[in-house]
Parts: structure tokens; C-alpha cells; sequence
């Protein structure tokens, strides 16, 4: 913008200097043209001197306001070089664009990152309409209200970002807004963010699951447990929470070795998730216990229904090489909110002593929670 009004200026300048030579000129040819000095032609000819004087003095005022605005324009120029080339070099993509999402300069590692050329992307919307960076475009409205909030600038706003193949990159944007020549402009900082959340998700799997079974595990269990009983309260709808032993496990490392007591395990597990909703988890709490975390139950005479179907799954022989084990059941203890109006981790353990109440009473069966008496 400053470059166009300079060179705007300096054009006006050339002119007008153009313009009184033209005019000194025509003069001079009248003065060495006429035929006789008349007293009108000298009143002439001392005016032209004095408009030759004015005009050459004004000349060099001009030449010399041409000469600073050509210096100016060379420090302009020398100041912009040194900026797009810092620009260009910044290891993280950077683009400088309109509040409204037009990209008026992007540095090389913004076009590379989005797999476009240096100067493709200049001059266009970063929109669902055009380039479509915003994976999901109510992140753009979002991201501006952030800015907004936050005075100006917005520091790790996280977003999904789509490549110019359609690929999608997590990006955390660091924004803030700056004044160009009296216009409000959006300077950005893009920091691909997409392999640290891969792997921070992989870290968090391996926290939260089981490494046998891939079934969640305790720690897992219990955040879920924890929503799902602040969801119950406030719907006034129960759940059950059922803890699980394996009969005749140990029998089965024992005679087949701790390879085949693992295949059970994994076995187990998927008969587990198949014999339950997909809404309900099923964890595994370490060795040959597991947990069942049931959500919207009628009440007993449903939960007697799934229990029972998990009863019959688990007494389905297993096969274990040319051998298979058919004495393996389950003893299972269960608890009901909200008649059991416990914490998470309380409502657990409940279930855990209904489970060792199946374990006395013979084994492969299931019992409500004692101090909470269900008729079974």
C-alpha cells in the first residue's frame, strides 16, 4: 500500500517538472524569435527570467523530494527483502491475512505444509468456498471468538486443518491481530500438533486399557463409572455394576500353562462385549477378574436376563489346542444405582463382595449386593 502512494508521488513529481520545462521552453522560443524588443516583449522577457528563476528553484525542490522518496522507496523495498526472507525462513508455517479469512501473504513453509506452491495460495479464502483449510468451519468461528476473548491474540487454538489432498492435520494456531496501515490484519502461527496427539493418544490407550485383552481397564472403568453416575442422578435412570471371577481358571494355567490361561482371557473378553449392549463396558480388572458396567436398566428382572446370557457364554467349553476346557464359569456380583447410592469406586467394591456372596454359594451364579438385598 505505502509503495503505491510513493511511486504514485513520485510519478505526480516527474510531471510537474515535465510540465514547467515545457513551459520555460516556450517562453525562451518567444524571447529569441521576436523581431524587435517592444516595451510589451521586455515586460515578457523580465517575466520569463523571473518564471525561469521560480520555476528551475522549484525544480530542485521537486528533484530533491524525487530523491528522498526513491531513498525511501529503496529502504522500503530493502525493509520488506529482509522481512519476507525472515518471513520464509520461520520453521513453522505463517500467513498474514484478513479478519474475514483472505490470504494476503503466506511464508513457504505455510504453502508446504498445506501442499500448494509459494504463490498459489495468495489472494484466497481460507474458507469452506474456496481453499477449505478448516476441516470443520465452526472451528474458524470459534477461533475468532477466542481471539476476541482473548484481547487480540489466541495462543494454541487446536483445530483440524485439511491439505490440499484432502489429508487432515491437528494444527495448534497462534494468532494475533495487527494494524497495517490502519487496517486490522491477522498475523498466524500454525503448529502441526498432528503426531504428538497420535502419539499422546497411543500413551493414553496403553494407560486406560488392558494389554491382553484391549478391553478398558480399572482406571478406565472408573472414569466411566464416574459420568455414568452423575448421567443416572440426573435422569433418574439405573445402572448396574456387576464384578466378575473366572471358575476353574487356575486350573486351566495349571494343566494347559499360562499361554492357554491367556487365550481364555482374550476369549472371555469377547464373549463378554458380544453377550452386552454396545453403550455398556466391560472391563478387565487384572488376573481372571473382570467388570460389567450396565447403563439404562429396567431393573432386576432385565439384569437376570443379561447375567444369565453371560452365564451361558462362559460355560461354552473352550478351545484350547486338540483339548478343550469345559469347566470354566464365572461367579458374578452385582449392585444397583440407584438403590445403591454409592460413589464409583464404592458401587464397585459392592459388587466385588456380591461377587465373593456367588463364589459361597456355589459358584457360577450371580448375587445382588448384600447390605442392598435383591431377591434373585
Amino acid at each position: 500500500m505505502n509503495d503505491l502512494v510513493q511511486t504514485e508521488s513520485v510519478l505526480h513529481l516527474r510531471a510537474e517538472v515535465v510540465r514547467l520545462e515545457k513551459v520555460v521552453a516556450a517562453l525562451i522560443e518567444r524571447a529569441e524569435t521576436a523581431n524587435d524588443h517592444l516595451p510589451t516583449d521586455f515586460g515578457v522577457f523580465q517575466m520569463m527570467v523571473v518564471l525561469e528563476d521560480k520555476v528551475r528553484s522549484r525544480t530542485q525542490e521537486i528533484n530533491a523530494a524525487m530523491r528522498k522518496l526513491e531513498e525511501a522507496n529503496r529502504a522500503l523495498h530493502e525493509s520488506r527483502a529482509q522481512f519476507q526472507a525472515v518471513f520464509d525462513l520461520m520453521p513453522d508455517p505463517v500467513a498474514l491475512s484478513t479478519l474475514d479469512g483472505h490470504l494476503l501473504d503466506v511464508s513457504r513453509s505455510f504453502a508446504d505444509f498445506f501442499g500448494y506452491g509459494p504463490t498459489e495460495m495468495i489472494g484466497r479464502e481460507t474458507g469452506p468456498d474456496d481453499l477449505a483449510l478448516w476441516a470443520d468451519p465452526d472451528d474458524r468461528e470459534h477461533f475468532l471468538a477466542a481471539i476476541e476473548a482473548g484481547c487480540g491474540m489466541v495462543s494454541g487454538f487446536e483445530s483440524s486443518a485439511r491439505r490440499k489432498d484432502g489429508q487432515l492435520a491437528h494444527v495448534a494456531i497462534s494468532s494475533r491481530i495487527v494494524n497495517v496501515d490502519g487496517v486490522n490484519l491477522l498475523l498466524s502461527e500454525f503448529h502441526d500438533v498432528t503426531e504428538a496427539r497420535r502419539q499422546g493418544q497411543h500413551l493414553r490407550t496403553l494407560a486406560e486399557h488392558d494389554a491382553l485383552t484391549g478391553l478398558p481397564n480399572r482406571l478406565l472403568l472408573l472414569d466411566r463409572l464416574q459420568q455414568a453416575v452423575l448421567l443416572a442422578r440426573r435422569d433418574r435412570s439405573p445402572l448396574a455394576v456387576c464384578y466378575l471371577d473366572l471358575d476353574g481358571f487356575k486350573a486351566v494355567n495349571d494343566r494347559f500353562g499360562h499361554q492357554a490361561g491367556d487365550l481364555v482371557l482374550i476369549e472371555t473378553a469377547q464373549r463378554l462385549l458380544a453377550a452386552v449392549r454396545a453403550s455398556d463396558t466391560v472391563a478387565r480388572l487384572g488376573g481372571d477378574e473382570f467388570a460389567i458396567l450396565l447403563q439404562q436398566v429396567s431393573g432386576v428382572e432385565e439384569l437376570k436376563k443379561i447375567l444369565q446370557r453371560i452365564l451361558d457364554a462362559i460355560r461354552v467349553p473352550y478351545a484350547l489346542d486338540a483339548e478343550r476346557a469345559g469347566d470354566i464359569g464365572v461367579s458374578i456380583g452385582f449392585t444397583l444405582f440407584p438403590d445403591d447410592d454409592a460413589p464409583a469406586q464404592l458401587l464397585l467394591n459392592h459388587a466385588d463382595q456380591a461377587m465373593y456372596q456367588a463364589k459361597h454359594a456355589g459358584k457360577n451364579c450371580f448375587c445382588g449386593f448384600a447390605d442392598r438385598a435383591v431377591a434373585l
